[in-house]
């Protein structure tokens, strides 16, 4: 069992606070799902891959997580999309979390513990509006029942916003039928032609907050340990469903809340209401999703991520230099026992409301020091060396897992003593190109082993000819201490 002291940043007191779980060694923890109308985007990628290195870190320091997060499959929006389509409404949302989970899956995002689909919790819904009416705190608003915020006497202590402030600068419903145009709904009247659940106050369905008050209470209880989510859901979002859940209970709702920062282009939020989103399968087919997670985890998740061409290319050279020193490693047989202790400085970084660009920046100089022990062990062949740059090596693949960076070798590897044994067999120098127009896995070897032939014969140029002939056909090959790399372009 593991004692580093964590300390995160709780949205409700407004500072870091010590981690103390409401149970010895077990957290339960309530992120805020997608509306599944649509392919997940970039801001999207950001908050699951933010929620999952918690869940990650939270792991490896030998707690057990109860990670709940929902799907919102009923909602304006989806109606709306449905009726576009032409498909139902429910065949829509299965679409979108399929889609949800192949987006992740590539992101290397664990999965939950429970992903819960509001429309399965509806009769809990009904039971907390119940309870809401019954305590004088939800009313009967038009067709509709809605949450009185005066009657919540600490509304706004989540966003810091009071009600005054909001009924003068925001834009607010101001529905007459309302008793304060900020009050929100908690049961919606269905319209003609729309999906619906029967209910003691008509056919209707339900508001979007109360889901996340239904499916939380419903397999925790309050308080809870932590809710997550964007910056984006603290008001209304999670504002209101403290008021509901509190107002239900009597309880307090949950202990911390945490919120990662924006996405922003060319200086503002990305949105689907701004036109400037960018879905994650449009960012895959550019760029290696480790290198996407990369980016994301290259900033803390409290503040804003700027996004473009400039730091994403800066993400993809990190990457590549971590691969590099791991391919590198592996070539020479230096990669020892992959699962060693994490550094001390990597674990007190992310121990700190989880400082991933400072735990990234101790992960490079490990990479910086394995190049340099590389050099000097190829040099002097020292068994000392060789132990050192082995252990170093396993550190950066324990802390690249822990981040979720998946190192994969996507490569072929073939070493130096592996070519050298079919030289014996070539009696010219001269190779016939049309005989290896289909680039087979054995044709690939073929012509790399006739390579390392020439170039052992100082054939250079005739050997430069099977690196160009190669490269046209879209294999690049690159020459490392222990022997070649091949990859497709």
């Amino acid at each position: 069992m593991l004692n580093n002291q964590i300390y995160l940043y709780n949205t409700l007191t407004k500072r870091k606070e010590k981690f103390l779980p409401i149970e010895n060694r077990k957290i339960r923890m309530y992120v805020c799902g997608v509306t599944v109308y649509d392919y997940c985007h970039l801001g999207h990628g950001r908050s699951y891959v933010v929620w999952d290195v918690w869940k990650r870190f939270f792991l490896s320091q030998g707690f057990d997580v109860f990670h709940i997060q929902n799907f919102t499959d009923i909602d304006d929006k989806i109606i709306k999309r449905s009726k576009e389509e032409k498909i139902d409404w429910k065949e829509l949302t299965n679409k979108f979390i399929d889609a949800y989970f192949e987006d992740m899956d590539k992101l290397n995002v664990l999965r939950a513990t429970l992903y819960p689909k509001a429309t399965d919790y509806i009769d809990d819904m009904i039971k907390i509006i119940i309870g809401l009416i019954e305590k004088g705190y939800a009313y009967k608003a038009g067709e509709d029942i809605v949450f009185s915020i005066k009657k919540f006497k600490d509304y706004g202590k989540l966003s810091g916003k009071s009600i005054d402030d909001l009924i003068k600068n925001y834009r607010v419903d101001s529905s007459s039928y309302k008793e304060n145009p900020l009050d929100f709904v908690l049961w919606k009247a269905s319209k003609p032609g729309e999906p619906f659940w029967e209910s003691p106050f008509g056919q209707g369905r339900p508001g979007w907050h109360i889901e996340c008050s239904a499916m939380s209470l419903k397999h925790f209880g309050s308080p809870f340990d932590i809710h997550a989510g964007g910056q984006d859901l603290i008001f209304p979002h999670h504002e209101n469903e403290i008021a509901q859940s509190e107002g239900f209970t009597g309880k307090k709702f949950v202990n911390y809340w945490l919120h990662n920062g924006f996405v922003t282009i060319s200086g503002e939020k990305m949105s689907k209401s701004l036109g400037n989103f960018k879905t994650l399968r449009d960012i895959y087919q550019e760029y290696d999703p480790m290198v996407l997670r990369l980016f994301i985890l290259s900033s803390h998740y409290r503040s804003p991520v700027v996004f473009n061409l400039e730091n994403l290319m800066a993400a993809k050279e990190a990457w590549d230099k971590i691969k590099n020193a791991v391919d590198v490693c592996s070539s020479l047989g230096l990669i020892g026992e992959l699962k060693v202790a994490l550094p001390n400085n990597f674990i007190a970084a992310l121990c700190d409301d989880l400082n991933t660009p400072l735990a990234i920046s101790y992960i490079f100089e490990k990479v910086r020091l394995i190049n340099s022990l590389v050099d000097s062990y190829l040099k002097s062949q020292a068994t000392d060396v060789k132990s050192t740059v082995s252990s170093n090596i396993s550190e950066v693949l324990s802390m690249i897992e822990i981040l979720g960076l998946k190192y994969k070798p996507d490569v072929l590897f073939y070493s130096k003593e592996q070519l050298s044994k079919e030289f014996g067999s070539y009696n010219s120098t001269e190779v016939n190109f049309e005989s290896f127009d289909e680039l087979t896995t054995e044709n690939i070897f073929k012509l790399l082993s006739f390579r390392e032939f020439l170039k052992k014969r100082e054939l250079y140029e005739s050997a430069d000819k099977i690196r160009d002939f190669l490269n046209k056909k879209g294999i690049v090959i690159e020459d490392l201490p222990g022997g070649i790399r091949v990859k497709k372009r």
